[in-house]
């Protein structure tokens, strides 16, 4: 099992392809594993790397409460220990906060930045529906299946619910290969709670894309607008037909927006 050490944290993590760096980051509660509509075509392109964030899958747990600039650390860890001086850097949701950290504190190790469905956080950020809310700490803290699927529709959007059920089983079967406990969930969303960068993302000196699904009920896509008016040099594009999961959702659009912005930079 591929591995690297930083600190004493174990990090489980997978190299596809040849060409650039990309490093993907996902969100709460999900492994490695979900980039499985992107690894086809984003591993043609460039060298991808994906990795388990701390506590997630087959990534150690360290044990105590992180932060999201704690996981921006443990990426760049990775990053050193893969001797990789320099990448474009993807992340999604919880994901995307951690590549704004990564972005903010390293900026000579971000060639190009992709913030897809995620927040600056603090005041600013536009939040979810109370409703909305409720289904994901419900589902947090019993980590249930029924919890699970009653929070669906915060993640997919009701097209895709109906028409498409088998998109959402097929996030549903991996997500149960490893799936993450109460205890890690929760911990992450205190992460996600302390997240504020709304002051610091003009610092960013990368090349960003921000990506938004229009149905997004979990971060509604006005945080995406936030993001692009904020960093300095920042595209928007927002999804049509997608939820929180456009990159599961709308993965042909989101993978052919993605290397057309990463090819040129």
């Amino acid at each position: 099992m591929p591995e690297i050490t930083h600190g004493n944290l174990q990090m489980y993590y997978e190299s596809h392809g040849h060409g650039d760096a990309l490093i993907l980051i996902r969100g709460l509660g999900s492994n490695a594993d979900h980039w499985y509509p992107q690894l086809p075509d984003l591993s043609g392109h460039f060298r991808v790397i994906t990795f388990d964030n701390r506590g997630i899958a087959r990534s150690s747990d360290p044990g105590g409460a992180f932060t999201i600039k704690d996981m921006a650390e443990d990426t760049i860890g990775l990053m050193d220990a893969l001797g990789i001086k320099q990448a474009h850097i993807l992340g999604v949701s919880m994901g995307g906060m951690i590549a704004q950290e990564m972005a903010i504190a390293y900026p000579q190790r971000v060639r190009g930045l992709i913030l897809v469905v995620t927040h600056c956080g603090g005041k600013h950020q536009v939040v979810a529906d109370d409703s909305v809310r409720r289904k994901l700490q419900g589902m947090v803290a019993e980590g249930t299946l029924e919890a699970r699927a009653d929070a669906i529709d915060a993640f997919f959007a009701s097209e895709t619910i109906e028409k498409r059920p088998q998109v959402v089983q097929t996030f549903a079967n991996v997500s149960m290969q490893h799936p993450a406990g109460p205890g890690i969930l929760q911990r992450q969303l205190e992460a996600v709670a302390g997240h504020d960068t709304y002051d610091r993302l003009e610092r960013i000196k990368a090349p960003a894309l921000v990506l938004a699904g229009e149905q997004d009920a979990l971060i509604p896509p006005a945080n995406a607008g936030i993001l692009a008016d904020r960093i300095p040099n920042a595209d928007l594009r927002l999804v049509p037909g997608g939820g929180h999961q456009i990159l599961v959702e709308q993965s042909q659009l989101c993978n052919q927006a993605i290397v057309a912005f990463l090819m040129v930079r």
